[in-house]
């Protein structure tokens, strides 16, 4: 009997068998792994209805600038959804600080990398009681790359200023949701 003669069918089907053995458990285990999530024991949630309806009734004070309008204009569509907000319980005042630097330096100053900063000092104050809840910073960065158009350099700044603002309204939303989750827990 020729090495050639031999049958492999018994290999073949051990093979097959394995790999759909293979296959039925990693199905299981991502359908098991994709069910669980972490989440702190003794920690409230924040975004129970009640924070929603916490967050959708502060009220945010008017600001001076572009940058500052669009922080502004952030928090009032993630308070509210675009509904109408119910009376106020809270005021939110802000003011806003930007600031630009560069990041590296090229030898022939092709395509120079800037980072726009965004930082908001605001105060989350009990309209009843007058009494500060919290008061901090909170901060949005973002870069962008500089050529040799004017437009363009304009234009990337505008950007990269309005993701900024995106993240800093992003981060002080976490903050007032935590803070008012905390305030309602205790």
């Amino acid at each position: 009997m020729s090495s050639s003669d031999r049958e492999f069918r018994p290999v073949r089907a051990v093979r097959s068998t394995g790999r759909l053995a293979g296959i039925a458990f990693a199905v299981v285990f991502l359908g098991l792994a994709g069910a669980c999530t972490v989440r702190p024991v003794y920690m409230p949630v924040a975004n129970s209805p009640k924070v929603y309806a916490d967050l959708s009734a502060i009220a945010i004070n008017g600001v001076a600038d572009r940058v500052a309008q669009e922080v502004r204009n952030n928090l009032i569509v993630a308070f509210t959804g675009g509904r109408a907000p119910p009376p106020a319980i809270y005021t939110l005042s802000m003011t806003v600080d930007t600031s630009e630097e560069r990041l590296g330096f090229e030898r022939d100053d092709t395509a120079p990398a800037y980072q726009v900063t965004v930082s908001v000092r605001y105060e989350l104050t009990e309209i009843a009681s007058g009494r500060s809840i919290v008061r901090t910073i909170g901060r949005g960065v973002a870069s962008y790359d500089r050529s040799n158009q004017n437009f363009a350099n304009v234009r990337a700044r505008l950007d990269a200023e309005n993701r900024a603002a995106l993240a800093a309204a992003e981060e002080i939303q976490l903050r007032l949701a935590l803070e008012l989750a905390n305030k309602k827990a205790s």
